[in-house]
């Protein structure tokens, strides 16, 4: 097994009851277990010619976490993360969020993500569909915005909670422009894009709430039936114009003041507001930065020639015991 120096400094910011989700739900059974499985991942990826990736105690844990600690299921979910970036570089590559069009849609509040936690631990990303403004798709250009949406998928994925107790995606098709929109979900992005938010992204999404949804909902999920899992599928749910259900479901303090009552003074996520402005402080983070620079400078990645030529595959999945 290869070690590095960070596997003995790593210390885990869970709190304790989402330690014990970890240990029921992920098979995170103890400190030296997990030790031994983020070593023995990285020996693999050491040991593949075709692949190319950061080997880090934390990169690497956020693989073995989504996949429950499968060996074999962490090393597809790796190799589909860095084929997705090697075959995209049009969303991939060279990706900086203090870039002007990435952080113009940012700004534009199109999607967004609080960094307090539901009641169940969970982060919840909020996407308003008609906030898609067409000036800035027309400046830009629709690859700058999944590249900005996937630059988020990246930056959650460094949150351990994440991780553990996933995300709950919130859709919001009040005021959406149609035909914009059909512009955005054809075919080929919808393919690219599942391939990568189901497959290859580090995060475990819980359920997808959809406010407000129109006819252009029954379009989005043909298009995106083919590329869909049936656990997504079967995790997606319409509200209607009422988000009395949603607070059943949730919880009120699951949701920023937008989607709140106006006399409502409990708990929540604060102003859509006040999260851009944390979200972009987060994303503009010297440290942060400087990582999604790194994994999006060309330097990691899949050679598909030499994956081609190789045809080895592990025969099983396996979790190595801590035994004396």
């Amino acid at each position: 097994m290869a070690q590095e120096p960070g596997d003995k400094t790593y210390v885990c910011k869970l709190d304790q009851k989402s330690k014990e989700v970890a240990k029921i739900e992920l098979k995170e059974l103890n400190d030296k277990d997990r030790e031994i499985a983020v070593q023995t991942l990285r020996q693999w990826v050491l040991d593949q010619p075709w692949l190319k990736s950061p080997t880090d105690f934390e990169f690497l844990l956020r693989f073995l976490r989504v996949r429950k600690f499968s060996q074999l299921e962490a090393r597809k979910s790796l190799e589909n993360y860095w084929t997705s970036k090697t075959l995209h570089p049009k969303w991939f590559l060279n990706v900086d969020p203090a870039d002007e069009g990435v952080l113009a849609f940012l700004k534009s509040g199109v999607m967004y993500s609080p960094k307090k936690y539901d009641k169940f631990g969970r982060r919840v990303v909020i996407f308003p569909a008609g906030k898609v403004d067409g000036t800035l798709l027309k400046k830009y250009g629709v690859d700058t915005l999944y590249k900005y949406i996937l630059c988020v998928m990246d930056w959650l994925a460094t949150d351990e909670y994440v991780q553990v107790n996933g995300v709950a995606s919130f859709y919001d098709h009040t005021d959406i422009d149609y035909l914009l929109l059909t512009k955005l979900w054809t075919p080929s992005i919808a393919k690219d894009y599942m391939h990568f938010f189901q497959k290859a992204v580090p995060i475990r999404h819980k359920t997808f709430a959809v406010y407000n949804e129109s006819s252009f909902l029954d379009v989005m999920l043909s298009i995106s039936r083919p590329f869909m899992t049936e656990k997504v599928q079967k995790r997606i749910k319409t509200y209607g114009k009422s988000l009395v259900n949603l607070y059943n479901d949730w919880g009120k303090e699951s949701l920023t003041l937008e989607y709140l009552p106006d006399d409502y003074t409990g708990p929540c996520l604060g102003n859509k507001d006040e999260v851009i402005d944390e979200m972009m402080k987060e994303m503009l983070d010297p440290k942060f930065r400087d990582y999604i620079k790194d994994i999006s400078c060309g330097k990691y990645g899949v050679d598909t020639n030499l994956r081609k030529m190789d045809t080895d595959e592990p025969a099983a999945s396996f979790r190595k015991l801590n035994v004396d």
